[in-house]
């Protein structure tokens, strides 16, 4: 091989790999949702809050997002558990632990494969159909619990019940 075709063997390579050409696409289907509860937590009473802070981590999206979400996990657990220190002390917990660049079951976007999802930014068009879909059929697996108007749900293998309210909020034509 001539020096100048290797050359140019070589650019053609390192501009290949720079842009991600040469590597085999990954894979980024949205895993269905699960909950593990309060991660490093205990779930307590205010185990549903850890239920839709699960929920808004699952998808990821930009840092506001999950700001918000961090924040209404602060204010879910004092409103159910009227204890300041704890509701901050899950909030900063979540706030240094549960960043998307990590390779964690709880980070934020944990619902992608890792790494396809790092880094904050808005989902795509693609990736909001998916995130769609994935939420009617969560919704499918709600049960309306008739003695207390609640909803059950699956929280790390077990069963749990999350209120009307924050059902709706996940889905809204219940």
């Amino acid at each position: 091989m001539s020096i100048a075709r290797a050359e140019l063997l070589a650019a053609w390579l390192s501009l290949c790999l720079s842009m991600a050409a040469c590597r085999p696409a990954m894979r980024t289907d949205l895993a269905d949702f699960k909950s593990d509860g309060c991660s490093m937590f205990p779930d307590g009473s205010y185990y549903s809050c850890c239920y839709l802070h699960d929920v808004a981590y699952w998808p990821g999206g930009p840092a506001e997002a999950r700001e918000l979400a961090d924040k209404s996990l602060r204010d879910c657990v004092a409103d159910i558990t009227r204890n300041e220190v704890l509701s901050e002390a899950m909030y900063n917990g979540v706030r240094v632990g549960g960043g998307p660049g990590q390779r964690t079951p709880y980070r934020w976007g944990y619902g992608w494969p890792f790494p396809y999802r790092k880094e904050y930014s808005p989902l795509t068009p693609e990736e909001q159909k998916q995130v769609a879909a994935k939420t009617r059929t969560l919704c499918t697996t709600l049960r309306l619990n008739p003695s207390t108007g609640g909803f059950v749900v699956l929280i790390a293998g077990v069963d749990r019940e999350i209120s009307a309210g924050q059902a709706r909020q996940i889905c809204p034509g219940l």
